[in-house]
Parts: C-alpha cells; sequence; structure tokens
C-alpha cells in the first residue's frame, strides 16, 4: 500500500512562473496593467477566439457574460443541475431565474434534447419571452452536444453562454472551445477558470472570451463600470480623467496573477497530453472491473480532462460510496464528488420547491460519482497507485453473483409498464454457438459486401464530400455504452433537437435517403458484431434517453447483446411514414417504442435458431414478418 498520501490535485508551477511574478513585484505594476493585456492576447490566441477580458473568478466572467448580455430581472435562463453552485449562483446575481433541465446518462451534459421540450413549453405557455439564453457547462472537460443547442439558440433568438472552467484546449467537431461558432447569428461567450485546481492556475482567475464589441461591453462593466482603458491611467500615455458609464463590479485580474497565467498558457499542451494519458491508463485498467462506469469520451471531442469521474455500480460492491471513497483515504489516495446537483443544494431547493428526482439522471448519477486524482505532476507510480487502491477495494468488496443483477437506469418519466424478467431461451443451439454462428455470417458477409461498401463510401463522399461512417454511443449488453456504426445518411453534423428522423427529414442527404429506403445504412454494423457490440437477430440498440424511459423492459432484453435486426424491425421497417405532425419524440415514446418494445419480449420468450434464420431471411429479401399477436 501507498506510503505517502496523494493529494486530489496539485497545481504545476515553475521557476518560470516564480521569476515573472518576482519580476512583475520589482515593476510599477502589480494590479491590472501590461502583463494582463499580454495574457489577454496570448490566452485569445491559444484557443482561436476573436478577444478575451481576464478577470477574477470565473464566477466573475459568468456573471459579466449574462450582464453584458442584458439579462436581469425577470429573465431565464437555461442551464444543467449537474456543476458547481457558481454556475447557478451567477445567473441568481444578475436577478435572472435558472431554469434547470437535466444531462444525458453518458457525458452528465445538458441533455439537448430535454432542452428543446423544455423551450417549447415555454413558448407555448408565454413564459418563452422571458428566456435569454442557453448556458451549458462542459463538465469534466468533455464538451456538450453544442450543434442541437446552436440550433434551439438561432431558433428562438437566445445567447449562448458556455462554462468551460474544466475545458481549457477541449474541442467539439473541431471548434476549440472559447471559439466562435460558424453561424454568427447566435451571440457565444465562453468563461474559463484558473482556480488553483486547475490545469492552468493563476492562484484565482477566470476568462472570458467572446466578439471584440462583446468583450468590450464586458470590459466597462468589470471595472466599477469606468471608461475604456481607465485601469491606463496612470501610465504615461494616460489621463487622470475617467468616467462611469455603467454600475460596474470590481473583477479585474491583476498583473501578479497574468505573470503566473503566461507562463502556465505556455505549458498546457503538455500538462494537457499527461492528462490523457493518465486517463487512458486508468481507462483500461477500469474497463476490465464489472463494478464500475469509465467515463464518456466521444470521437468528435477532444476532452480536455479536468476531472477523472468513474462511476461505481452500486448493485455490484457491498459499500456505498461514501464509504468507497473512505477506503481510498484509507490507502492514502485522495478522492472526492463532482457535484452534489443544484437541485439539492437547500438554497435552490426551498426556493424553488425542487425534489432529488425532478432531475432524475443528475440526482441518480451523483449518488455513484468518484473523482479520482488526475494532474500532470503525477508519475507513473502515482498512476498505478491509484489503480491499485481502486481495483483493490472493487475486489475486497465486489458482490458475488449479482455483477450485472439490475438495471442501472430507471424510468425518468412515468411512461413504463412493468414486466417480466423471462430468462432467455437458449433454443436448439448455445451461446457459444450462436456467437460462433454470428461472427462467421458478420465476416463472410463484410468480404461479400465490400464491393458495395466502397460504392456507398464513394457516393457519399461524391454527396456532399463528409465523413462516410456515422457513430453514435448506444446501450449494449448489460446496459454498457458501445459506439454504433452506420453509414452516413444525414448532413454532417446537422443540428437537430431530436435523433428521430420523420417522413421528408431535410438533414437526410438525397445519398441518405437512398440508403435509409433500403436499409443500406445499417451493413456497417456487421463490423459490431464482430467486435461483440452487437448479435445478427436481437432488439435494436437505443440511445441512453430512451432506454431510461423503459428500464424494465430493457433490463430483460440487454441480458443478450442487441440485434441488427429482430421482429420490430421488420415490423416497423418504414418506420419514417409513420410519423404525424407534432413533436417527433414524443410519438415514438409513447406508440412506436412500446409497441417495438413489445414485440421484442414476445419474440425473445420464444426465440429459436431456426426463427432467428427467418428473421435474417425476411430482412435480406425485404419482407414484412407476421406479427406474433
Amino acid at each position: 500500500m501507498r506510503q505517502t498520501f496523494l493529494p486530489f490535485s496539485r497545481s504545476s508551477i515553475g521557476k518560470q512562473e516564480i521569476a515573472e511574478v518576482v519580476d512583475t513585484l520589482c515593476s510599477d505594476w502589480i494590479t491590472t496593467g501590461p502583463k494582463v493585456k499580454c495574457f489577454e492576447r496570448e490566452f485569445a490566441e491559444a484557443v482561436d477566439a476573436p478577444a478575451a477580458l481576464a478577470l477574477s473568478s470565473c464566477t466573475a466572467a459568468l456573471h459579466l457574460a449574462l450582464v453584458s448580455q442584458g439579462i436581469g430581472p425577470g429573465d431565464s435562463v437555461i442551464t444543467t443541475p449537474m456543476t458547481f453552485c457558481a454556475t447557478v449562483h451567477a445567473i441568481e446575481q444578475a436577478g435572472a431565474r435558472p431554469i434547470l433541465v437535466d444531462v444525458e446518462p453518458g457525458t452528465l451534459n445538458l441533455d439537448a434534447a430535454l432542452v428543446s421540450d423544455v423551450v417549447r413549453d415555454l413558448v407555448r405557455s408565454q413564459e418563452g419571452k422571458s428566456l435569454k439564453a442557453i448556458l451549458p457547462v462542459h463538465l469534466y472537460g468533455h464538451p456538450c452536444e453544442m450543434a442541437p443547442l446552436v440550433e434551439i439558440a438561432r431558433r428562438h433568438r437566445l445567447a449562448i453562454i458556455e462554462d468551460a472552467a474544466h475545458a481549457l484546449l477541449a474541442s467539439y467537431h473541431g471548434r476549440p472551445i472559447g471559439s466562435q461558432l460558424a453561424c454568427a447569428s447566435v451571440p457565444l461567450l465562453t468563461c474559463f477558470s484558473f482556480y488553483a485546481t486547475k490545469s492552468l492556475t493563476t492562484g484565482e482567475g477566470g476568462m472570458l472570451t467572446g466578439l471584440p464589441e462583446t468583450i468590450e461591453e464586458a470590459r466597462l462593466w468589470s471595472l466599477h463600470g469606468m471608461s475604456q482603458h481607465a485601469w491606463n491611467r496612470y501610465s504615461e500615455e494616460g489621463s487622470w480623467r475617467y468616467e462611469v458609464v455603467r454600475p460596474g463590479f470590481k473583477y479585474n485580474m491583476t498583473d501578479l496573477q497574468a505573470a503566473i497565467g503566461i507562463h502556465q498558457l505556455a505549458k498546457q499542451t503538455c500538462l494537457q497530453a499527461r492528462r490523457a494519458e493518465i486517463a487512458r491508463q486508468y481507462n483500461a485498467a477500469f474497463s476490465e472491473l464489472d463494478c464500475f462506469q469509465i467515463p464518456s469520451n466521444f470521437e468528435h471531442v477532444d476532452h480536455a480532462w479536468h476531472i477523472y469521474a468513474l462511476r461505481l455500480w452500486p448493485e455490484r460492491l457491498a459499500i456505498s460510496r461514501d464509504q468507497f471513497v473512505k477506503e481510498l483515504a484509507a490507502r492514502n489516495i485522495a478522492s472526492s464528488v463532482h457535484f452534489i446537483p443544484v437541485h439539492l443544494h437547500p438554497y435552490y431547493r426551498d426556493k424553488y420547491g425542487y425534489k432529488p428526482d425532478d432531475f432524475p439522471v443528475a440526482h441518480r448519477e451523483y449518488q455513484r460519482l468518484i473523482s479520482l486524482p488526475i494532474f500532470p505532476g503525477m508519475n507513473d507510480q502515482d498512476v498505478d497507485d491509484v489503480i491499485a487502491a481502486v481495483a483493490g477495494i472493487a475486489g475486497k468488496y465486489a458482490q458475488n453473483g449479482n455483477a450485472v443483477s439490475a438495471s442501472p437506469l430507471p424510468a425518468r418519466t412515468g411512461r413504463r409498464a412493468r414486466v417480466h424478467l423471462v430468462p432467455s431461451t437458449a433454443g436448439e443451439i448455445g451461446a457459444a454457438a450462436r456467437r460462433a454462428f454470428d461472427v462467421t455470417c458478420a465476416a463472410v458477409g463484410l468480404l461479400i459486401l465490400s464491393p458495395v461498401f466502397a460504392l456507398v463510401a464513394a457516393a457519399i463522399k461524391w454527396d456532399d464530400g463528409g465523413p462516410v461512417f456515422y457513430k453514435q454511443m448506444r446501450v449494449g449488453r448489460e446496459f454498457r455504452l458501445f459506439r454504433l456504426f452506420k453509414f452516413r445518411s444525414m448532413i454532417a453534423a446537422s443540428p437537430a433537437s431530436t435523433p428521430i428522423a420523420g417522413p421528408g427529414d431535410p438533414r437526410v442527404t438525397r445519398v441518405g435517403r437512398f440508403l435509409r429506403d433500403h436499409k443500406l445504412d445499417e451493413l456497417p454494423q456487421l463490423i459490431n458484431v464482430l467486435r461483440g457490440d452487437m448479435q445478427l437477430v436481437g432488439a435494436r440498440p437505443q440511445l441512453e434517453r430512451y432506454v431510461q424511459v423503459f428500464p424494465d423492459e430493457y433490463r430483460a432484453l440487454l441480458q443478450d447483446r442487441p440485434g441488427i435486426t429482430d421482429l420490430a424491425s421488420l415490423e416497423f421497417r418504414n418506420e419514417e411514414q409513420m410519423f404525424g405532425p407534432g413533436s417527433l419524440d414524443e410519438q415514438y415514446l409513447t406508440q412506436i417504442l412500446p409497441a417495438k418494445l413489445h414485440l421484442a419480449l414476445k419474440y425473445r420468450r420464444a426465440r429459436t435458431f431456426l426463427s432467428d434464420l427467418g428473421i435474417l431471411f425476411r430482412t435480406v429479401l425485404g419482407f414484412k414478418s407476421p406479427s406474433m399477436d
């Protein structure tokens, strides 16, 4: 066991920062001066931002972002409950009302589909006029799904204020967090933190990025509302005269802080690479243990890895999360929990009457979160010690026989029907033989279909030049997430409030329409079969947000791998044509998905190898299967 205590975080301050601070102390400037200006300029270049404003904290940046957009009493701002309280405090301090929206089960970031639902309901109730902004938090350093949020903001003329306290050097679809959106019609401001635990620290401090005119407005508010360049009034070029043009605040950064920040910024690429390497080692170790869920990390983002948030499967351990934290401390490993959801804190709970289950995903996931040490100063032995401690506790307290006993995904809404969990029918062949059959068919299919793959890839590239494959996280066997492959049939990175495609969906490309009509977009899932994520015949894999609405049904179905095709796939072969006017999500959750689940559960109870062959035969020939009702 480790002999010395490993802290949760440690700053990476070196001789260059110390020398720069000494130089500042020996200069004529210790408060806001030339080094702050240098830091702002170099930071803007680092994140590809048009302009930047250095401030006393990220909280100050959030507050100024709201105020500079004219947001105040009578207004409202959508944000997440899964964040540090300062995010929501800033909205309160501006005099506005925070509207909390639940998070995605995977990343724990703001759920864009739920945001769309909330905005729609606000508009229908005439409360939409008070809504002024969306404030997403790039939690732990994993960027939010910004494309649908931007589309919502564009449609309803809202500002977007990014809380990027964890997200320095992160990016989304190639856009550095802090840079500007391609859609200039959406006001965008981004707020960074330089607190002591951050990868870039100035002790205390923050930065606000945005368009030059927006930053200059925020600058006026940042230092008592004094007229532009008032900080420079004691320089040779300055003047003693100034005017107060805003009822401003005292949010300026000092040159002493900027002296540290300048050299911290220069080290960020190196420091970030070390964080990513530690995360890679953690992921490799903990993904092998059934009692943990490792953090999400989607391919279209660059993760900043500010926090490594491991999640426990409580039903697979004989101790609680809090006891796990104590066990780590007994092994000289510090840990923490990020975060207690905002709606559980007494101030917000009492003011707005929140109950824990008002935001069920945030509440549920909080109860199984543990943040492990991840900072650039950790050496390989430190990392090995953390892995050994976590694995040792897991081995000591693992629940025998209960590794896959229950679903971690309770329902988010009342739309669920209780089902009896029936063991899977083995059929004429065992699971191993069925798996061998699937792998053989998938391998042969990929070989035979390779010319088709080449033609489809060429057609997609010819159509719009975008990527050939579409990858999306789905829920697989025992509720483990996996990355599903399809041929891309929609406009690349198309913003959307729902993943459901209805008839005539404008996001579907010309080639994509042909692929979807003939189900050719599903062919790359043969790769998922080879990888062990899927089988040939089984219930179709779903997004987490849909699985959590019907947890009992999926608890039965996901004892097996999801499949490329099944009875429900044949019955709903022309699913897109079944949608009418109104919310596609609502129709899918109340009409189509329950019917699919009914068929899938019925088929699973009576499944045989011969019936699977029948499903495959009908799938290939495009026949609709006779109903089992």
